[in-house]
C-alpha cells in the first residue's frame, strides 16, 4: 500500500512540473505567426507599462554584432564603459611612473602621453547596414552614452573600446 502511495505521488509530482511547460509550448503553437506577433507586443508593452526590463544589459567588446541574431532589434542606451584610449593611458602612465624614478627625461613625456591618451583615442561606434554602409555614427569617450534605434538587417559595430547596451 506505501508503495503504490508513493509511486502515486510521485506521478502527480511529475505532472505538476511538466504540465506547466507542455501546455505552455503547445498553447503557443496554435497562434499563426501574426497573431504570435501581436502577443509578443502586448507583452512588450505591458512589461514596459510596469517599468520592467525588457532584457537584461549587455557588454559589448570591440566586433561586430548582427542586429536580430546577436541583438534583438529596439531602442537602447548605449553607454561606453571604457575606451582603448584610457588602456593605453594607464599602461603609459604607468611606464612613466617607472621611469620617473629615474633622473631620465621619459618619465615626464610618458606621463604627460598617458593623460593625453583618453582625450586622443575615443569608442567608436557604427550602425552598418546592407553592403556595409554606414548609417549612423558615433565617437564617445568613457561615460558618455546615446540613445540608438536598431533594426532587423543592420549591424552594430564597436572599435576601440567596449560599451553597455541597455533597452529602452
Amino acid at each position: 500500500m506505501k508503495r503504490l502511495l508513493s509511486m502515486l505521488l510521485v506521478f502527480v509530482l511529475a505532472l505538476a512540473v511538466l504540465s506547466p511547460t507542455a501546455l505552455a509550448d503547445s498553447g503557443l503553437r496554435q497562434y499563426s505567426d501574426s497573431e504570435l506577433r501581436q502577443l509578443y507586443e502586448a507583452v512588450r508593452k505591458e512589461m514596459k507599462s510596469r517599468g520592467l526590463k525588457l532584457q537584461q544589459d549587455i557588454t559589448l567588446r570591440e566586433g561586430k554584432y548582427i542586429v536580430g541574431d546577436d541583438i534583438m532589434p529596439g531602442t537602447y542606451t548605449l553607454k561606453c564603459a571604457e575606451t582603448s584610449g584610457d588602456t593605453y593611458g594607464g599602461l603609459y602612465s604607468s611606464l612613466g611612473d617607472l621611469y620617473g624614478g629615474s633622473d631620465s627625461p621619459l618619465g615626464g613625456l610618458m606621463g604627460s602621453l598617458g593623460g593625453m591618451m583618453s582625450d586622443i583615442i575615443n569608442t567608436e561606434v557604427e550602425i552598418i547596414g546592407d553592403y556595409g554602409t554606414v548609417l549612423k555614427s558615433y565617437e564617445l569617450k568613457a561615460g558618455e552614452s546615446v540613445q540608438i534605434t536598431l533594426s532587423e538587417n543592420t549591424a552594430l559595430k564597436i572599435s576601440e573600446g567596449t560599451c553597455v547596451l541597455s533597452a529602452e
